[in-house]
């Protein structure tokens, strides 16, 4: 248990970190975009690529954040059904949840990353008046769905030890770093 508390400290110091790098994202697209609507609709001038660029930089506003919001089990789930299930039921079927969601992020972040390669090899770049490197933005969408798999692959071994446990929740190494 002390080595699943000791990943789960690190894991959460890192999702930190990536959350607090979409907020600073958040922060940054504020200001051109901003300036964008001031400068169109007071000169008639907008600033030419503006949507794109807060659009490249959405995806790391997103996909950053995702593995800490799982952390928090922050996502939407529909309990309306499971909430008259037994606890050990419960648990069951998230962990059954956190099963299909590592699959299917786990190809996500598989390919998205060929792709994110394939961009950095190739020198990729929009096409306009302003040409951005695509790769960053298709660079960050494995790095945040990675770190969303790695998450999930410690609420599975939680959620295994949590279901071989005879006696109910008394620690959660994931809730002492909330």
């Amino acid at each position: 248990m002390k080595f699943i508390s000791a990943i789960a400290r690190t894991q959460r110091s890192i999702e930190k970190g990536a959350c607090y790098t979409a907020a600073g994202l958040v922060f940054i697209m504020i200001f051109p975009t901003s300036v964008d609507v001031i400068l169109r609709y007071l000169f008639n001038a907008p600033l030419p690529e503006i949507f794109q660029l807060t659009e490249f930089m959405m995806v790391g506003v997103v996909y950053l954040a995702i593995s800490y919001v799982q952390a928090l089990k922050d996502h939407i789930k529909i309990e309306i059904v499971t909430s008259w299930l037994p606890k050990k039921a419960q648990e069951a079927l998230d962990l059954f949840g956190y099963l299909v969601g590592l699959f299917i992020f786990s190809i996500i972040a598989w390919q998205s990353g060929r792709q994110a390669w394939e961009a950095w090899v190739t020198q990729d770049y929009t096409m306009g008046i302003v040409q951005f490197p695509v790769w960053p933005a298709k660079s960050i969408l494995p790095l945040g769905v990675g770190l969303l798999c790695l998450r999930l692959i410690l609420d599975i071994m939680i959620g295994f030890q949590r279901l071989l446990r005879a006696a109910p929740d008394s620690h959660d190494p994931i809730k002492e770093d909330a």
